[in-house]
């Protein structure tokens, strides 16, 4: 009878601690695109050339999203800013595609005074707040409702913000030290099928990155008469963020709908 007790006892336990995960609220979450690109079709931007397939063509470039706690995440995708189970991260789908999960990361002060219960409730509150705006198509805000709707890893670096954390600091990288960047050759009717050259960047010490296009109303953020986006990659290897263990499920969900799911992407369209 003893040894049936401890027997239950032991399963119990074991139950519990497949329930109680240990991650934080407030850990960003990160994966890549199909084939586990982490920047771009080939880990080089590549925006479509013609107006057809600026209209229908996307661009993957990974995916970030914030973990509120008890198995549930706050990310924005296609549909906009949604509440949802963690396992659809990375809807069955997509890893079936290749999508490589990359981590979860904190801020590196998050063991701290600094961040107290109080801080943390703060910012799980201001991501709910966000559920249900919209999805930044044209990429022309990214970073917020105050001028527009959210990208993915836009809606991370807004919602710390709202706490007073900068995660990414602010700043336009077109080229030199800090990132990397090259040259795409376009040739289509947009360019009167001419060779039309377009330099396009990853920054990696600050937020947003330059990139080219001959239709330059397409999309993008203007600043200085030029376009930038900002990338989840750029987010992932900030130094202000520290790389933690993740003991929730992160895959395994409903699919997403052919690609509407998870992911953030560029879509350039016409208007």
């Amino acid at each position: 009878m003893k040894k049936l007790y401890f027997l239950l006892l032991f399963f119990w336990l074991g139950f519990l601690g497949a329930e109680c995960a240990a991650l934080e609220k407030g850990a960003m979450l990160y994966h890549t695109s199909a084939g586990g690109i982490i920047y771009g079709k080939t880990n080089q931007l590549e925006l479509p050339c013609s107006v057809l397939e600026a209209v229908l063509g996307q661009l993957k470039s990974g995916h970030a999203g914030l973990y509120i706690g008890n198995l549930r995440i706050i990310h924005a995708v296609l549909e906009g800013v949604v509440e949802t189970d963690s396992r659809n991260f990375i809807p069955v789908d997509e890893k079936d595609e290749g999508v490589v999960y990359l981590g979860a990361k904190l801020p590196v002060n998050y063991d701290s005074a600094e961040w107290s219960e109080e801080r943390k409730e703060q910012l799980i509150l201001i991501a709910k707040e966000q559920v249900g705006k919209g999805y930044d198509i044209l990429f022309q805000s990214q970073t917020g409702p105050d001028s527009g709707d959210f990208t993915c890893v836009g809606f991370v670096e807004y919602v710390y913000e709202q706490v007073g954390y900068t995660v990414t600091p602010m700043g336009y990288y077109n080229g030199g030290p800090g990132g990397k960047s090259y040259t795409q050759v376009y040739n289509c009717e947009a360019t009167l099928w001419q060779d039309w050259d377009g330099v396009n960047t990853f920054a990696e010490d600050v937020r947003f990155s330059m990139f080219n296009h001959p239709l330059d109303y397409c999309c993008g953020r203007e600043f200085e008469g030029g376009k930038y986006m900002f990338f989840p990659y750029t987010q992932f290897l900030q130094a202000s963020t520290m790389a933690v263990e993740t003991d929730i499920p992160v895959t395994g969900g409903e699919d997403s709908g052919g690609g509407s799911g998870g992911g953030c992407f560029i879509r350039s369209i016409e208007r």
